[in-house]
């Protein structure tokens, strides 16, 4: 039988490889718009970054739950930790900057890049959701090793503390959250055209 921690790394191991892939890539596809065109820089190489980005954020969001609830039966002992909490809260970041970054390639598709607004846009997003991943599994480094990847850092990011909100404020804002997404859905994905 595997232990839930050893299944928890191999979780996060295939989500933090697949953000790797796919921030490299976005950053790529804004930089071959930028850059003028050459050998180097060829149509069929931001093609290939241009799917291999969308690929590796798939695939991360994919496994992003299962990551998430690996981690949760690993970090048994840390039930009521603070850094914990933080660890789902950048998790959840990650996981809505993720779904961000997918829903904007896939509904405008790949002539995005060619707005400069959106395409500085869409590598951001690629890059914040990559930021609060490696937030999450610094904070996981924490929890299981008492070390993280931030430990070189002449500074640690607030994260052994954290706000509980009462029952009415999480559910509150759950409601706000869901709300929210229901208006975006209805109102605002419908009018977005691909973009050719």
């Amino acid at each position: 039988m595997v232990s839930s921690a050893t299944l928890h790394t191999a979780m996060a191991e295939i989500v933090v490889g697949s953000m790797v892939l796919a921030t490299l890539c976005a950053v790529g596809c804004l930089a071959s718009k930028i850059i003028p065109p050459s050998d180097f820089n060829s149509e069929s190489l931001f093609i290939t970054m241009d799917r291999a980005s969308l690929a590796g954020s798939f695939l991360a969001l994919l496994f992003i739950p299962i990551a998430i609830m690996t981690g949760n039966l690993a970090a048994e002992g840390h039930a009521e930790s603070a850094l914990l909490y933080n660890k789902f809260v950048y998790s959840g970041l990650a996981l809505g900057f993720w779904s961000a970054f997918v829903i904007g390639r896939y509904r405008m598709g790949p002539g995005l890049w060619d707005v400069r607004k959106l395409a500085i846009l869409q590598s951001a997003t690629a890059v914040l959701a990559f930021l609060m991943t490696t937030m999450a599994s610094s904070i996981g480094g924490k929890l299981a090793r008492g070390e993280s990847l931030f430990d070189v850092l002449p500074f640690w990011l607030p994260s052994d503390s954290a706000a509980i909100l009462p029952l009415w404020a999480s559910t509150a804002l759950l409601v706000i959250g869901a709300v929210s997404t229901i208006v975006v859905f209805r109102l605002t994905l419908p009018r977005i055209q691909t973009i050719d």
